[in-house]
């Protein structure tokens, strides 16, 4: 007999079991009671009776697949393999094929199980069933973009396949296409409204595209359907760090931590949330304990950027950058290649810019008025490797003035590295330094010739591989601090051009002569924020009894932290102002209340200096012994301001007295200080531009000459053409 009869579906173990004892060499009847068996969740016993009834009978078709299905289950791999195998030379069936595929893979080899997935997609193109089982096959090589493809043609079979619409947006997820998980998130609960894991992707999803609410409401979903998941506390509490609640984020994110104290992303976030509410010690030690926990160069560099903000020694700041260099540079030595430019010392160079924040951020602040002054040079090409998926107006702005735009979000270091040497980059410029979203792991693996480094981050990245950074002649005076930078520092005219908030209102007349007391004011984001912060403007407001101080840009939490700081420094709650943070018209428009700004420190801050400039308002800082505390010279000094940087408290109070007593100065100064911004070298980004132009020439130069990269210095006299300077 080469087939068998399906049984009926009742329960006729016991009989098949005479059958069998009263003919043991029936292969039928064994083959019966081992298929009774199986169906009743019986594997080794059910398989043993079809076994046996194989033994009996070779021929016996359809009795291999079934054991295959059976060792499948049982888990043992190599038996299944092996059955599956012998079934295909009687059954070319799709569901034999599916089930060595499905074996195959679990075995760990699923190039092997492709082609028997593929065949039964192939027998069987309607059935969901060998459609998922090549989705798995091809997910597990990487092959998601396939893989998508096939979930989506099984949820146009069966739009009711939950499983189907959460793994299809899991994959696309995976591959940072947010809009469309969120779709196949939103379609899952929808079907299955507990479905806790798209609850919480869907969090992650809104959250990667800033959409802080929806990205709360979705976590607060999973956390009601799984109250102590750590996981999901700590990405809540994420989320309500970012929609501003400090106060509920760190509830959340200490009750995460208790639950799992080795959770990273619990940790990672109640670090930033601490940093953020000013209380570095604890927010610094924990980032430590991360890189303890998981050493990786992004946990370094997070504690790297919290330590830049809190560390008043030169000399140990500089030597933990350095460690990160030391750390996760030198293994990748090894990798670097020779690069084939063509070193010709005058040709147009092709520059590379690799940023993860080239959309409404900072950093576009600065860095589109260079974009745009430099779009249609003829010294320098633009390229962008751009790290995010954030993109906005500005984002777009940006790709249309370079030109090229490469997204490398999704590419690895050494995928990165090879599209960078496909496009012949020769100078290559990284905009992050220890901020978010850097790729200094690429830089060290040394896809460009030249590298530098320039406005992302107030500090050296501790790589070798990275030979210059670009900075402003004010920024890094000569002397000063170089002996902190592990590049060589390109000190140009002007570091880099400012674009003042357009839609900024007009500039109004001095607060202090209608009030008849000076307003100090701070728009500096919290993190920047200290005890000894509010202690030094303590003592200024000690010195100024009628005086107060206005605080910009508060998220929930951080004014009674504020508060708190400075009654213990001895100044009342009515003497202080707060406003929330809003939006940038509102924002600009603060400060006509405020006279003066005052700067944290050791981690000033430049665009914040920028924009109350440009509205009217000096700002008064110190400096001390890192370069993150010099940062605030720069617009000031270009401005003729310098008499507002003090180097210590005493002056710096003895300055803001006399500035109080001298408010026909004050508002003179205020009423024309835009003029004064748009006179000075600040107004013409071209300078900005052609003093970078001219930098990154000199740094070329060197390479083509076969010379190290060396300090390097560009004056504003080098800008001016040769004919010009003849008539002169």
């Amino acid at each position: 007999m080469n087939s068998i009869a399906v049984p009926r579906p009742t329960n006729e173990i016991e009989q098949h079991r005479r059958a069998v004892r009263m003919n043991p060499r029936d292969a039928n009847a064994h083959a019966l009671l081992g298929i009774a068996l199986l169906r009743q969740g019986e594997l080794a016993e059910g398989a043993a009776g079809v076994r046996r009834a194989l033994e009996l009978n070779p021929k016996f078709r359809g009795l291999h697949a079934v054991l295959g299905a059976a060792m499948l289950e049982l888990g043992e791999l190599d038996a299944a393999q092996d059955y599956y195998r012998q079934a295909l030379r009687f059954q070319d069936t799709a569901d034999v094929h599916k089930g060595l595929a499905d074996t195959l893979l679990r075995a760990g080899h699923p190039i092997d199980a492709e082609q028997s997935a593929r065949r039964a997609a192939e027998l069987a193109p309607d059935n969901t069933a060998m459609l998922l089982s090549l989705v798995a096959v091809l997910h597990r090589q990487g092959k998601n973009e396939e893989a998508i493809g096939m979930l989506q043609r099984v949820v146009e079979l069966d739009p009711d396949h939950v499983d189907a619409h959460y793994d299809l947006g899991f994959l696309l997820h995976s591959l940072h296409r947010y809009d469309n998980a969120i779709e196949h998130y939103r379609a899952a609960v929808e079907r299955r409204p507990n479905h806790f894991k798209a609850h919480h992707q869907m969090g992650l999803a809104h959250q990667a595209l800033k959409q802080k609410d929806a990205a709360a409401i979705s976590l607060q979903r999973a956390r009601e359907l799984r109250p102590d998941d750590a996981a999901v506390l700590a990405d809540l509490g994420g989320a309500e760090q970012v929609r501003g609640d400090l106060t509920s984020a760190l509830d959340i994110l200490r009750h995460a931590v208790e639950l799992q104290p080795d959770n990273m992303t619990a940790l990672r976030n109640l670090a930033h949330a601490l940093f953020t509410m000013g209380e570095w010690e604890e927010a610094v030690s924990l980032a430590w304990r991360m890189l303890d926990l998981e050493p990786s160069p992004y946990n370094h560099s997070i504690a790297l950027f919290m330590l830049s903000h809190s560390c008043h020694d030169g000399a140990e700041l500089t030597r933990k950058h350095f460690e990160f260099g030391e750390r996760w540079e030198t293994p990748l030595r090894g990798l670097q290649q020779p690069h084939a430019n063509d070193r010709d010392p005058h040709r147009q160079l092709r520059i590379g810019f690799v940023s993860g924040d080239l959309y409404t951020h900072a950093v576009s602040r600065f860095i589109t008025p260079m974009f745009e002054a430099m779009a249609d040079s003829e010294q320098v090409s633009l390229y962008v490797y751009y790290n995010n998926v954030v993109e906005d107006a500005m984002t777009a702005k940006n790709r249309d003035l370079v030109k090229a735009w490469r997204p490398i979000v999704g590419l690895n270091d050494e995928q990165a590295d090879k599209l960078i040497r496909e496009d012949r980059i020769d100078i290559l410029i990284d905009l992050s330094g220890h901020s978010g979203l850097n790729r200094l792991t690429l830089f060290a693996r040394k896809p460009a010739p030249v590298q530098a480094t320039w406005i992302g981050y107030a500090g050296t990245t501790g790589l070798r591989a990275m030979d210059y950074i670009l900075a402003d002649r004010f920024l890094l005076p000569e002397g000063r601090y170089d002996d902190q930078f592990s590049e060589q520092i390109v000190r140009l005219p002007m570091g880099t051009a400012f674009m003042p908030e357009q839609g900024a209102p007009e500039v109004n007349g001095l607060p202090a002569l209608k009030n008849g007391y000076l307003t100090f004011g701070s728009f500096h984001r919290a993190s920047k924020l200290n005890r000894g912060v509010i202690a030094q403007w303590s003592k200024l407001l000690h010195a100024i009894p009628d005086s107060k101080m206005l605080l910009g840009g508060m998220q929930t939490g951080i004014d009674d932290v504020l508060i708190d700081w400075f009654a213990a420094e001895g100044v009342g709650r009515e003497r202080l102002l707060f406003r929330p943070r809003a939006k940038t018209n509102e924002y600009m428009r603060q400060h006509y209340d405020v006279d003066i700004c005052l700067s944290p420190f050791p981690y000033t801050g430049s665009t914040t200096v920028g924009n109350a400039l440009w509205m009217g308002v000096p700002t008064l800082a110190t400096v001390g012994a890192t370069n993150p505390s010099y940062a605030a010279t720069v617009f000031m000094t270009h401005l003729g301001l310098n008499t507002f940087i003090t180097e210590d408290d005493e002056t710096y109070v003895k300055l803001g007295v006399f500035l109080s007593q001298n408010l026909s100065a004050l508002a003179a100064m205020r009423a024309t200080m835009r003029d004064r911004f748009l006179k000075s070298v600040l107004g013409y980004p071209g300078v900005a531009a052609a003093g970078l132009e001219l930098g990154l020439r000199k740094m070329w130069q060197r390479w083509c000459a076969g010379e190290a990269p060396a300090p390097l210095r560009v004056e504003l006299s080098e800008l001016v053409p040769e004919s010009a300077r003849s008539v002169s």
